[in-house]
């Protein structure tokens, strides 16, 4: 009866050994995918490289210097390579490119609208979307249709 408990032990160990050793197999991965995730969110060149690489434009050198920069820090921001890098990592590239080929149209046609609107008013503006309603309260209101959130543009004189 001894002698079966015995073998029985050194079984068990044996598998905890190999448990023991594949976590930290998974702890270093998952501590190294963690970091290169933060250092990709933090350092900006990284973002307009990825965003650089990915995007599928046919315009001149010179359009696509002086707007990618506005498109990668101001439109997309830490949230919106967040998302598209989730996408890539999880889609693949084809519809990641296509995606932000057409954020890249949608910049683009937002950034004429705005530009037209300075010309035709004389002022420097800006255009920014601010978050009006809920302000701390969860009660839906009459006046927004469908949304918590009314996003709204705001201009403001520079």
């Amino acid at each position: 009866m001894i002698l079966g408990v015995l073998t029985i032990n050194v079984y068990n160990e044996q598998i905890f050994t190999v448990l023991y050793i594949w976590m930290n197999i998974v702890l270093v991965v998952t501590i190294y995918n963690f970091l290169s995730w933060l250092i990709f969110l933090f350092l900006p060149r990284l973002r307009y490289s990825f965003i650089s690489q990915r995007i599928q434009i046919q315009q001149s050198l010179t359009t696509v210097r002086t707007g990618m920069h506005a498109f990668v820090y101001d439109y997309l921001q830490q949230d919106g390579f967040f998302i598209l890098r989730l996408i890539n990592s999880n889609v693949g590239d084809d519809i990641t490119s296509n995606l932000l080929t057409n954020l890249w149209k949608n910049f683009q046609r937002v950034d004429k609208i705005v530009t037209a609107e300075n010309v035709t008013a004389n002022l420097g503006a800006t255009v920014s979307l601010t978050a009006t309603g809920n302000r701390g309260s969860y009660i839906r209101q009459d006046t927004h249709s469908g949304s918590i959130f009314d996003y709204s543009k705001t201009s403001t004189n520079l």
